[in-house]
């Protein structure tokens, strides 16, 4: 740029631009020092995480100020001399910087994270999600603050442009500042892409360094990875072979290894003895947000759940069952699909998810009707037409529900969705049918609004979480009682399982301590009531755990194991955060990244929460293994959705899928 640029027609325009830069900037290290000290983050790591930020924060404003500057190169010079006019304008850019500050203090809050996953797919639904909004903070209190902000920065800084002259320009000089814009905009564009994603060891250290918008950006881009071009992979063969050990499946034949991709299948038996007794009814209740750390049973230092711990002696518990992620579309697809979390979406939200095998499939074929019940509307998450498109005959939804029924922006209230499942249940058992059904809960939401009166709560106390889950174990206790009052429970296996934890809080890349979930099995053979597996298991392994339990044999491409029978040494899980995605065993987690990166930390054991970071070049040869069978893992899975191969394969005969009446 010429020196007449910077000192005559461009110069008002500069600085205005530099004005508004200038208060992103401040707003950015305001903002992660707040984070800091609301994490409780180490200060050590604060110098780089405000040097990092504010390149990553300048960069982000060359392109986000880009309209707002071709708008000033374009306005009539009659605008720009009113000074009216530019304390209007800077008033907005302020009121927009600090209203998006407000917006990523509260989701740091809530998620331990800036902006990723979900909040595109907060973006992506939006009745629920302004709504909840609505309910949780009080939105005119910090939009009337930011505007309040706004206007003061606005006339904090109109000393620094209001004796600049608005000098003409013509189209030429108008059309090579606005050239001058772009290539800086593009400029800052490759910049932010080709920013490494992680520059420290501490998740949390690299959480706070981060730009929220360029977060977000990079969350909606990466929605749906192609895993061997970012991830650590193997060769084909080699990864399918692994992948048939690692997961537990017969060894593959040397013409299935070599075969094509669109014919190869990991496929295994699953399921009961000959001669086994089967369950006429079969319940799966997935809890929202239900970690362990709210679970006396499981010693939860918040022990919130007394009627699930009451009914421990009288089920199978699992004591070290870990979720494959922290959305309930990863439960889902865990609990349902017996599928690991590839990185990106959940197969829940993924365009080729239809015909998926899930518990659905299996209990359909063995003549059981299906059905989803959910408090909300399916279409959030795109629940419904995956569950209609794998399994489910029926989705029951919010508008299903009584009219009476206590909602929230989120849905109505669990005890109504229990309800609505039991009748259906009574209905079942009158026409001779058996049942297989889904329920997902909604209560444990911000703004964690429950029915009066079924748990104790201080009065003139602000509802939160605590509260929620409470209510949540009522209505699990009342949904049981239900089932013996209708002598319903004696003919009914119930599997009760936490969707993901209540939110992440760790300083690895998958913090999996916040990932432990209880999940009980109720209705159980009296061989089995009282005990509990100890053994480290994965949200995928369900599945396969309750085909046995309910007296049932087939073959399906599960990728997780019966439970039943297993030492307690030996187990592993399959977790994801974000983009990350690993494998936790007794004694390690590996992580893998973005980039083909690969993380390492130790612990002693797996009741151990405190993970130790291990170097690339001083990994053993174990933590390596481990890395390998990782991306065998997830690599081999990424194929077989890839090629549709999750599909309910042909079975032998009906026969193999033993269909049930009700006793």
């Amino acid at each position: 740029m010429t020196k007449r640029a910077w000192l005559g027609p461009e110069r008002l325009r500069t600085r205005l631009l530099a004005c508004a830069a200038l208060i992103a900037l401040a707003t950015g290290t305001l903002l992660r020092l707040t984070l800091t000290l609301e994490s409780h983050s180490s200060l050590a790591g604060l110098p780089f995480s405000l040097a990092y930020g504010a390149f990553s924060d300048f960069a982000t404003a060359l392109v986000l100020l880009a309209p707002l500057a071709l708008l000033l190169w374009l306005a009539p010079e009659r605008w720009l001399a009113r000074p009216s006019f530019r304390h209007v304008l800077l008033a907005l850019i302020c009121v927009a910087v600090a209203f998006e500050a407000f917006v990523e203090y509260f989701f740091f809050e809530e998620f331990n994270a800036r902006f990723n996953n979900i909040a595109v797919d907060y973006v992506l639904f939006p009745d629920e999600v302004v709504g909840n909004v609505f309910e949780s903070y009080n939105v005119p209190l910090w939009t009337g603050l930011a505007l309040a902000i706004g206007v003061l920065c606005a006339a904090l800084v109109a000393p620094l442009h209001r004796q600049l002259a608005c000098a003409p320009m013509s189209w030429r000089e108008r059309l090579l500042a606005m050239g001058r814009v772009l290539v800086l905009a593009a400029a800052s564009v490759f910049v932010l892409v080709v920013l490494p994603r992680e520059t420290r060891a501490n998740r949390i250290e690299n959480e706070i360094a981060a730009c929220g918008p360029v977060q977000l950006w990079r969350a909606f881009w990466t929605a749906e990875l192609d895993y061997p071009l970012y991830y650590h992979t193997l060769p084909r063969q080699q990864a399918r072979a692994r992948a048939a050990s690692v997961l537990g499946f017969p060894p593959p034949t040397e013409a299935e290894l070599e075969s094509g991709p669109e014919s190869f299948r990991l496929q295994r038996e699953v399921g009961a003895a000959s001669g086994a007794r089967s369950v006429p009814q079969v319940v799966v209740v997935i809890e929202e947000s239900l970690g362990s750390d709210f679970v006396g049973a499981l010693d939860g230092e918040k022990n919130c759940t007394p009627r699930l711990d009451a009914l421990v002696p009288n089920g199978l518990l699992l004591r070290h069952l870990v979720a494959n992620g922290n959305r309930t579309v990863r439960g889902l697809e865990g609990v349902l699909c017996s599928f690991v979390p590839l990185p990106g979406d959940s197969i829940v939200k993924r365009p080729s998810s239809q015909g998926v095998t899930t518990l659905a499939t299996v209990f359909a074929h063995a003549g059981y009707d299906t059905a989803f019940f959910y408090g909300g509307f399916g279409v959030f998450d795109h629940m419904k037409p995956f569950a209609l498109g794998a399994g489910y005959a029926e989705f029951v939804e919010q508008s299903d529900m009584p009219e009476e029924a206590f909602t929230t922006v989120w849905g109505a209230a669990d005890e109504y969705i229990f309800d609505t499942l039991v009748e259906r249940q009574l209905r079942q058992r009158e026409q001779g049918r058996a049942f297989f059904a889904t329920l997902l809960s909604v209560s444990n939401h911000k703004p964690y609004r429950v029915p009066e009166g079924r748990v104790e709560w201080p009065a003139n106390t602000k509802p939160n979480r605590e509260l929620a889950v409470r209510y949540a174990d009522w209505s699990i206790g009342h949904y049981i009682e239900l089932l013996h009052q209708h002598g319903l429970a004696e003919d009914t296996l119930v599997l009760v399982v936490g969707d993901h934890g209540a939110r992440v809080y760790g300083k690895e890349e998958i913090p999996t301590h916040s990932y432990r979930i209880p999940a009980l099995f109720l209705g159980v053979e009296p061989a089995l009531r009282g005990q509990s597996i100890e053994r480290l298991c994965s949200q995928i392994d369900l599945a396969p755990t309750l085909i046995e339990l309910a007296g049932l044999r087939a073959k399906v491409p599960f990728l997780g194991v019966s439970l039943l029978g297993l030492p307690a040494d030996g187990g592993r899980a399959f977790v994801h955060h974000n983009r990350d995605i690993g494998i936790l065993v007794d004694d390690a987690l590996v992580v893998l990244q973005l980039q083909h990166a690969v993380a390492f930390y130790e612990r002693s054991g797996r009741a151990d929460h405190d993970f130790r970071r291990v170097g690339p070049s001083v990994a053993s040869p174990r933590l390596r293994a481990l890395a390998d069978d990782a991306a065998a893992v997830f690599g081999t899975a990424y194929e077989l959705y890839q090629d549709r191969a999750l599909d309910f394969p042909e079975q032998p005969s009906r026969a193999a899928i033993e269909p049930v009446s009700p006793r």
